[in-house]
């Protein structure tokens, strides 16, 4: 039987699930291998070497055996790089990280190669701890705007989804998930279609496609969102996350409802 390749990557951690009485599953996305499935064996004894090197959300360097199968690989050494010991200590920013580490997992396959992806999830965790309580809903809505841009399914702001008609902002405009963004009242009106849509005002669209087109949320920390907006921006983007990558509504919900009581009390 040949021996396995021994691979060493930078990694975060996505998601850690029993394996059994004493071991640890831990699915993880790395640069060059994307997302993968180790077995940490003994990881739940007092004197595992293991104990306290890896949680959601951490950056690890990861030593593993590569298997020439699909299927779960066997760690050898794992160094935590950073434990993002900031936002450990906020339990609404540890829903956040939580999240966003959920939503990158959902949307990886298995041995996916996901550099622009494992690139955004490893900058946003390092800015999440210093964002003001302020911006900090707005940096989640733009972390989803990217993550959707990333994988190559951005909602469309500009022109309708059926007819390519321009979206006026003016007025506002019907927000579709179903049809992947917006559609104009004739399309609606034509089509007596039943899919759900949304009316989002005109400074909510303009603020929708700044966002969209950000590649770096430092440049929108100049920004004042308004919680009306907020909630519509939430809304949509809830909606069409449902629709095109599966996300159950409740994950994200946990996420925003804790960074908006932040928001309020801080």
């Amino acid at each position: 039987m040949p021996t396995s390749a021994i691979i060493k990557t930078e990694a975060i951690t996505l998601r850690v699930a029993p394996f059994s009485n004493t071991s640890h599953v831990v699915t993880w996305l790395t640069p060059k291998h994307g997302k993968i499935a180790t077995v940490v064996k003994g990881a739940c004894r007092p004197k595992s070497l293991m104990m306290g090197q890896y949680d959601i959300g951490f950056l690890c360097e990861l030593l593993f055996y590569e298997r020439e199968r699909n299927g779960i690989h066997i760690i050898k050494e794992c160094a935590v790089i950073d434990a993002r010991e900031t936002i450990r200590g906020n339990w609404q920013l540890t829903a956040a990280l939580s999240y966003l580490c959920h939503l990158a997992s959902i949307v990886t396959p298995e041995a996916g190669h996901a550099p622009e992806l494992y690139s955004l999830l490893r900058q946003s965790l390092s800015l999440l701890a210093d964002l003001p309580p302020q911006q900090r809903r707005l940096f989640l809505a733009w972390f989803e705007f990217r993550l959707l841009s990333t994988l190559g399914v951005p909602p469309l702001l500009t022109d309708c989804t059926l007819c390519s008609a321009a979206v006026e902002t003016q007025e506002g405009a019907l927000f579709a998930a179903a049809y992947g963004g917006f559609i104009c009242s004739q399309c609606r009106d034509a089509g007596g279609n039943s899919h759900a849509v949304l009316q989002v005002a005109g400074d909510t669209i303009a603020l929708m496609r700044r966002l969209l087109s950000a590649a770096d949320f430092q440049l929108l920390v100049s920004l004042k969102c308004k919680d009306a907006q907020h909630n519509n921006i939430g809304h949509c983007l809830g909606a069409f996350l449902e629709h095109h990558v599966d996300l159950a509504p409740e994950n994200r919900t946990v996420a925003h409802q804790m960074l908006r009581l932040w928001e309020q009390f801080a």
